[in-house]
């Protein structure tokens, strides 16, 4: 424990020890006598030699080790007290010949800050990096730190370089012998305050002293004052409430399940994000005053009443409430006094009479009920009129419509209906509402003959297949952006039985109306997946149209047909693999180039 307090002590006392030393080492008479020093042919201004320094402290300080001596000029050193004239990358105290200098007192550790600011440090390497880089350039890591002070205060770097410059003017007009000293002090300063890496820095504080206790102040006997001050102080602690760390983290988690479905980052915002879909309706929905809010917003009301009187249309719903309860003074006298604490400096006096007179006089306009206690502070809080001089009476009316408005507004039959009638908006998942779940939802006539979707100019394997055209109306083609329900007029396909029409057999065939067509004609192939016209009957119908036999009629549409022919004893045909054209009897087969659509039809 001695250890500690003797390594964690103050170093302001430290520092007025070696100050101490320092100005007797100074002194004219019985001080170490600087000169000026020649080393070969150059002279050094202002120096003295390690030995003389330790003859000083053995003599002065009565130390009989040399070897404590140099341990003493050591930790002068390395505070920065005296500094070796040659630089070096280790600063020690030897007792020979090597040159040493006194610092300037402006460059003490107990003059200067202990931790200098880096534009400080800045203005010092830049003024060392404009000049002769040969006697005044930057190590490494002072480089290093120079680009890192340069891109930290690259707001004021233009500060630095003209303190810099200026520095630099001022430092022509000295001496060449004080311009040197004054250089060599701030450089070891620097080097004292930021020490190169892998040095210790003696001035850096010792993480011990901030978990150092505080001096223990000698006790006094205490007074009735201080006895009475203790008494209310433990009181004051018997009258709160004592939860166990359970309860608490219990509560805590309650209050946050509750407010879950509330919080946009967990539940989603409603009916989605305006920042991310551009869409403003989420705003729309939750402007102050609304007159359908939605079922989120009123099931918030459900809370607490603090939630309920920080909604604006809450507050407007809960005093129409109170209105027909005959107690529409106490909503009304609460939010006076939350405007008061917002109101200007200025109208604080007049508003705070005004609302005595409208709600706590007697006799007053509307008044409250409150109890005398109540009254008596409120009048007390009147002589000096302020924004919180209805404090107590506001909280006293907030419990009273806590513990009786609030349980009986959720109860009424007024929030049964905001809620039933309250919008209900849904997190929009998609960002385009058509699509599958369009096409789903479309409508479907009953009767629609069931077909194969195309989209338009599909034709698929079947291109060129020509078909006879009946009475066709409008037909519409597939689109994945314009479904609609449209009908087809009716269209007559005829049924073959046996390889004959329908008119030899006298049949009718029910006419059926085709739903999402493309604009393409219906073909035998259609017929053949309806069920309409088997295989072996379209063979033989196709058999039929090129020996010019059966019932059809030809009208003199060019048709291109493939040679087939039919057997029932296992025969098979060739089927050219060039598109094909299959010809009714009881229809005419134009080719495609002939295809007269209805409103061409209807052009000619």
């Amino acid at each position: 424990m001695m250890d500690l307090d003797q390594s964690a002590a103050p170093k302001q006392l430290v520092f007025a020890k070696i100050e101490k030393i320092i100005r007797d080492m100074q002194h004219h008479d019985r001080g170490i006598k600087t000169r000026s020093q020649k080393v070969f042919l150059t002279s050094i201004p202002c120096a003295f030699t390690g030995s003389e320094l330790i003859e000083w402290i053995m003599d002065k300080l009565h130390v009989h080790n040399a070897i404590e001596a140099v341990h003493i000029g050591n930790l002068i050193c390395h505070y920065g007290y005296i500094f070796p004239v040659q630089e070096a990358k280790v600063v020690l105290l030897k007792d020979d010949s090597a040159l040493y200098r006194f610092q300037s007192p402006y460059f003490w550790p107990s003059r200067s800050n202990l931790d200098p600011d880096n534009t400080d440090y800045a203005i010092y390497l830049a003024k060392r990096s404009m000049r002769n880089k040969q006697q005044h350039g930057l190590e490494e890591f002072e480089t290093t730190a120079f680009n890192k002070l340069q891109r930290m205060l690259r707001h004021k770097w233009d500060f630095v370089l003209v303190q810099a410059q200026e520095q630099l003017r001022l430092a022509k007009h000295r001496k060449k012998a004080d311009r040197l000293v004054v250089d060599n002090q701030e450089k070891a300063y620097w080097k004292t305050h930021r020490p190169p890496p892998g040095q210790i820095n003696s001035l850096e504080k010792d993480i011990r002293r901030s978990y150092r206790p505080f001096a223990l102040v000698q006790s006094k006997k205490r007074t009735v004052e201080d006895l009475k001050k203790e008494v209310t102080y433990l009181q004051r602690r018997s009258a709160r409430a004592k939860i166990t760390t359970h309860k608490a983290a219990e509560g805590m988690m309650r209050r946050c399940n509750r407010y879950a479905e509330h919080d946009p980052f967990l539940a989603g915002a409603q009916p989605s994000n305006p920042w991310i879909t551009d869409d403003t309706t989420m705003w729309t929905l939750n402007t102050m005053l609304v007159d359908t809010p939605t079922e989120r917003r009123v099931r918030r009301w459900c809370i607490s009443l603090r939630e309920l009187l920080r909604d604006a249309t809450g507050r407007h719903e809960f005093e129409m409430f109170l209105k027909k309860e005959y107690s529409q003074e106490n909503i009304r006298f609460w939010q006076a006094c939350e405007q008061l604490k917002y109101a200007p400096q200025s109208s604080v006096p007049e508003q705070v009479h005004e609302i005595y007179r409208e709600f706590l006089a007697p006799g007053a306009r509307c008044e409250i009920n409150v109890d005398g206690r109540t009254v008596e502070m409120t009048q007390l809080a009147l002589r000096k009129p302020n924004r919180f001089a209805f404090e107590a009476a506001q909280h006293h009316i907030f419990l009273l419509m806590k513990k009786d408005s609030y349980p009986r507004f959720l109860r009424s039959n007024e929030f049964k209906k905001l809620l039933a009638n309250a919008m209900h908006t849904n997190t929009k998942k998609k960002f385009f509402p058509f699509g599958r779940n369009f096409m789903r939802t479309a409508k479907v006539t009953p009767d629609a003959t069931p077909m194969a979707l195309r989209r338009r100019g599909s034709l698929g394997d079947e291109e060129g297949e020509g078909q006879s055209i009946g009475e066709t109306g409008m037909v519409h083609s597939l689109s994945a952006s314009n479904l609609q329900d449209y009908e087809m007029t009716k269209i007559y396909n005829p049924a073959v039985q046996n390889g004959h029409s329908a008119e030899d057999n006298n049949i009718k065939q029910p006419k059926k109306s085709i739903r999402f067509s493309s604009l393409q004609p219906l073909h035998s192939a259609a017929l053949v997946r309806n069920g309409s016209l088997t295989r072996l009957e379209l063979a033989s119908q196709n058999g039929l149209a090129e020996r010019g036999e059966g019932g059809g009629r030809d009208n003199g549409a060019h048709v291109t047909t493939t040679t087939f022919t039919v057997s029932s004893n296992g025969h098979h045909g060739n089927i050219n693999s060039t598109c094909q054209l299959f010809t009714v009897p009881s229809c005419t087969l134009p080719t495609k180039k002939s295809l007269i659509t209805p409103w061409e039809e209807d052009g000619s």
